[in-house]
């Protein structure tokens, strides 16, 4: 029976996979702990990074922790198992909790004030090879005073940031790549709009921004510079995104453009002033 509902979810898995071929499959381990912790601690910190990570509609998560027990094997077999590309391992260095809370004799009171402090490591990993290709520490701390304040709200605050750095984490290590394929919309100096080969099919969202890069060669070597962006107005296909052309760089995509030369686009991570 056990057999069977293993057999079970791998077909079902492979049917989701099939549906989401154009991302990459990432392999989140169960996190680890240099220190003692309350099981829930680790928990949360692991579904924050998750949650970060899947907002992100870049990568396709396999959560080890929901599949069918496998001692027989280790993590990085179970995640060649799924057809993972990467495994996600995390790492739990230090901790700090305390309670600086004040009681008064006098007024029968207690002021409460919590702090949450901790580290963890990340570690993206190959697994065609074993190669660590990303490895950072990220130091989180929050608190959490008055009346209704526990140690589990600033643990919450805590991990308030978790999200945002791990967009910035896939974004770096799973850049989504394209060209663009027509021109909309021009004033006679600037393109205005173009299409891009990207659509429902790939993992883009409304909003994404694309650096253009334009191919030069040099001495017999072939470069890519940035002429400009491009931010996605709306998806209109499976391989088809309406684009508004930002910045300077429109006068510069026009020319190339006319010129006849392929403009390819890199996803790019997003800044504090963009439009």
């Amino acid at each position: 029976m056990k057999i069977h509902n293993i057999l079970l979810f791998c077909l079902l898995f492979c049917f989701s996979v099939s549906l989401h071929a154009q991302k990459q499959i990432v392999f989140v381990n169960e996190f680890s702990s240099d220190i003692k912790v309350p099981e829930n601690v680790l928990t949360n910190i692991r579904a924050a990074v998750i949650d970060g990570i899947t907002k992100t509609n870049r990568v396709q998560l396999i959560d080890a922790l929901t599949l069918p027990p496998t001692p027989q094997y280790s993590p990085m077999e179970n995640a060649l198992q799924y057809r993972a590309g990467y495994m996600l391992q995390g790492k739990l260095l230090n901790r700090e909790a305390t309670d600086d809370g004040i009681s008064s004799r006098r007024f029968h009171s207690r002021e409460n004030s919590y702090k949450e402090k901790f580290t963890i490591r990340l570690q993206l990993i190959r697994t065609s090879d074993g190669t660590t290709i990303y490895t950072r520490n990220y130091e989180e701390n929050g608190s959490s005073s008055g009346k209704e304040a526990s140690q589990y709200y600033a643990l919450e605050r805590a991990l308030v940031n978790i999200p945002y750095k791990m967009r910035d984490m896939i974004e770096q290590n799973f850049k989504v790549h394209g060209s663009i394929v027509e021109l909309v919309a021009d004033n006679g100096k600037k393109a205005k709009k173009v299409y891009i080969n990207l659509g429902y099919d790939d993992p883009i969202k409304e909003g994404q921004r694309f650096d253009v890069m334009v191919q030069t060669s040099m001495a017999e070597n072939y470069l890519e510079h940035k002429i400009g962006e491009v931010r996605i107005q709306e998806i209109v296909g499976p391989k088809y995104s309406l684009c508004k052309v930002m910045g300077k760089g429109a006068e510069h995509i026009l020319k190339a453009m006319e010129l006849g030369a392929k403009l390819h686009i890199v996803s790019r991570q997003s800044r504090l002033f963009d439009e």
